[in-house]
């Protein structure tokens, strides 16, 4: 009897206060705590567009039904009945066919779990699945709300996860990983592209991908492609050529990525309440439910960003892994290292594109000393290399190396990488990372930072198909032939190159500058070269654009602050990360992070030896650790200090031990060898951070 009248008494309250009749209604003791009635308020930029339920039968959240035993068991072939036109849910089903390889601990220490799956239960969630766009102004971002079917209303939880590098929305590692942790601690769980997204346009016939994967030829607003490319362009920029959001949407969207991040978390409440309220009320908001963001490399930069940016306390706590961060250079602000014994020095600070573009230099000339050396470890890869040598001597010619003799120019390469922020124990993840990455790394976030767009034609450089033929493959630009672009979705994972399922380079960045036509950057001829040196104008002409204006002026819109307003916050990162180099990335953060917050400062520094941003598959499977193992653990260690009160662990080193080329690893070899996080760190292995200095163990 008494909600009716207490209902009533509030309308006329509402009413008498929407005609100036009563100026401080928010004082009043019984309305609710949040010192007014809270309605649920759909944000002005929301657009949702799709809404299912998944059984857990045919279907599911995390692995769109195909479970985890066939997942761990064998790499399955994605099947299309019709191959021109797949759909939907076949193509969403791809997306999540992704061979899990229990040796790195996936399946029994963390992830799935092994041991718990019945024929009955394969690991499958239940749940409701909402896609939806953040429109803001002319940036699309695209957001996926994952809401488990035992999701709990009385204990709500909601975790935000920023997609890992140009990944889209779905994509297998960031949901199998990381959402499994929110959707099996019953969150809901939210993820955004950062503005990124699985963001292909053909230039050539015109179509882009919708949010859910199929093409369609025009952006219209019932059906917005996720990007679209409208500019004129000669025909050599048309033909077999392709546009991709991050490097030519002119828009620079990580400058927005801890907003991004914040709005995914906006979009949850909203639908989380439009669920779960029976009377159109806010029933679920800050005050009442735990808010965790986790993310990995890109997505672990955006998952500081979103603390930084966050005044209102909505985020409760922080895992980033392996995080892509940069902060500026500032004589007022300085930040100093300690190695072990050795006396503070300062700690320098450089940018992504300026080691990026310095190591795509000379990585290509430095593989022959790496070839040379006395590795006790294999060395993935470095077979690829044919044209070292000529590369070398083009390095020569343009006065960027001094040495006579190809073997000691080779070296002299290799001392000018240990000098930028390598280490002798990284080099033999180098010429994998190359063969793999190319100039693909810096050109994306140059393109980016400067807001290029195609017609600008960057470097002479364009993404091209190129021949899919195994033999005899020089990476000429040729049509698609082992797939098609509607296929092209599944396997894109918005980085370049594009492989097929089979592991086929369909679509790369090609050097259109080669005497002998248009070739896949890494196969082909400077301008006036004769010989393949793997296009080092290229690379000297990405080397040179990282100092002009429009560049400048786009990386300074990505500075991180350091500031996470106290936001309990654990930092991940490979000892032997040769993407995101430790020193210029997590350790000058940390750094930065001690100066500006000082002793209110809840940020945790954990380091892990023998970890990369590969993270131990094949062929890295026998001397590198998974680097996801320790990012669920800090969230498990987040998730126990803010549900019972535990305390969070020491910053730290993590030594770790691995078996190296001769031996056999297995799961339960794993289990020995990846070292937990402790809570009270050993002497020798504890990181301090103060006032700006970060001090490593030995």
């Amino acid at each position: 009897m008494l909600k009716p009248i207490l209902f009533t008494c509030i309308n006329v309250l509402l009413f008498l206060a929407m005609n100036n009749q009563i100026v401080f209604a928010k004082s009043l003791s019984f309305l609710k705590s949040k010192e007014e009635i809270n309605i649920i308020s759909k944000p002005a930029w929301l657009e949702i567009k799709n809404v299912n339920f998944y059984d857990a039968e045919s279907d599911d959240l995390i692995t769109a039904g195909n479970g985890f035993t066939k997942l761990s068991h064998s790499k399955e072939i994605n099947k299309f009945v019709n191959v021109q036109h797949p759909t939907i849910l076949e193509l969403r089903r791809a997306k999540f066919n992704r061979f899990i390889n229990k040796k790195t601990g996936e399946g029994s220490l963390f992830g799935f779990k092994e041991d718990q799956l019945t024929p009955l239960f394969d690991g499958k969630i239940p749940g409701t699945e909402v896609q939806a766009y953040l429109n803001d102004n002319s940036i699309r971002v695209a957001l996926l709300l994952q809401v488990p079917l035992d999701f709990d209303p009385n204990k709500p939880c909601i975790i935000a996860i920023p997609t890992i590098d140009s990944q889209g929305i779905y994509n297998a590692t960031d949901m199998q990983i990381r959402g499994l942790w929110g959707l099996k601690h019953n969150c809901a769980v939210v993820y955004n592209d950062k503005g990124l997204g699985n963001a292909l346009y053909d230039l050539n016939k015109q179509q882009g991908y919708l949010i859910d994967g199929s093409v369609a030829k025009r952006d219209i607003p019932e059906k917005p492609l996720i990007f679209s490319n409208s500019e004129t362009l000669p025909p050599k920029l048309v033909t077999n050529r392709y546009a991709v959001k991050q490097l030519h949407s002119q828009q620079n969207p990580e400058q927005k990525w801890g907003q991004y991040v914040i709005n995914s978390l906006e979009f949850a409440f909203y639908y989380l309440n439009t669920m779960y309220s029976k009377n159109d009320q806010v029933i679920f908001d800050k005050e009442n439910t735990i808010v965790l963001v986790y993310g990995a490399t890109d997505g672990g930069g955006a998952a500081l960003k979103a603390g930084e940016i966050d005044n209102n306390g909505m985020i409760d706590g922080i895992v980033a892994v392996n995080p892509q961060i940069q902060i500026i250079s500032n004589q007022q602000i300085p930040l100093y290292i300690q190695r072990g014994e050795s006396p503070e020095e300062p700690l320098k600070t450089k940018l992504l594109i300026d080691y990026t573009s310095y190591g795509a230099l000379y990585m290509p000339c430095a593989v022959l000393a790496i070839k040379n050396s006395e590795l006790k470890q294999s060395i993935p890869y470095i077979d690829k290399y044919f044209f070292s040598q000529n590369r070398c001597e083009a390095l020569k010619n343009a006065k960027l190396l001094d040495s006579i003799t190809i073997e000691e120019q080779a070296n002299e390469a290799l001392e000018k990488l240990y000098a930028y922020g390598w280490s002798p124990q990284m080099i033999n993840q180098l010429p994998f990372y190359y063969f793999t990455q190319s100039i693909n790394l810096p050109y994306k976030y140059i393109s980016q930072y400067g807001r290029y767009n195609v017609k600008e034609h960057l470097c002479h450089l364009s993404v091209a198909s190129i021949n899919q033929e195994i033999l005899y493959n020089m990476g000429n630009v040729a049509p698609l032939s082992k797939t098609n672009f509607a296929l092209l979705w599944a396997d894109n994972t918005g980085s370049l190159p594009i492989r097929t399922q089979d592991n086929i380079i369909a679509v790369d960045l090609v050097n259109d500058d080669d005497p002998k036509g248009p070739h896949q950057e890494f196969y082909s001829r400077s301008k006036n070269s004769a010989n393949v040196d793997y296009n080092l104008a290229g690379a000297i002409c990405l080397r040179e654009k990282i100092v002009e204006d429009r560049v400048l002026n786009g990386q300074k819109q990505v500075f991180a602050t350091g500031n996470l307003h106290g936001i309990k916050t654990i930092i991940v990162h490979g000892q032997l990360n040769v993407k995101h180099l430790p020193d210029y990335t997590s350790r000058s953060y940390a750094a930065l992070n001690s100066y500006v917050e000082g002793h209110s400062s809840n940020l945790h520094y954990m380091e892990v030896e023998n970890s990369s941003y590969l993270d131990s598959l094949v062929p890295f499977d026998n001397t590198l650790l998974s680097i996801n193992y320790y990012g669920n653990s800090a969230m498990d260690w987040l998730w126990s200090n803010i549900t019972k009160q535990t305390s969070l662990p020491d910053s730290q080193i993590i030594r770790t031990s691995v078996l190296g080329r001769s031996s056999e690893k297995d799961s339960k070899m794993t289990k020995i060898i990846l070292t937990p996080i402790a809570q009270s760190a050993k002497r020798e292995n504890r990181i301090y951070l103060q006032n700006g200095v970060i001090r490593l163990p030995k």
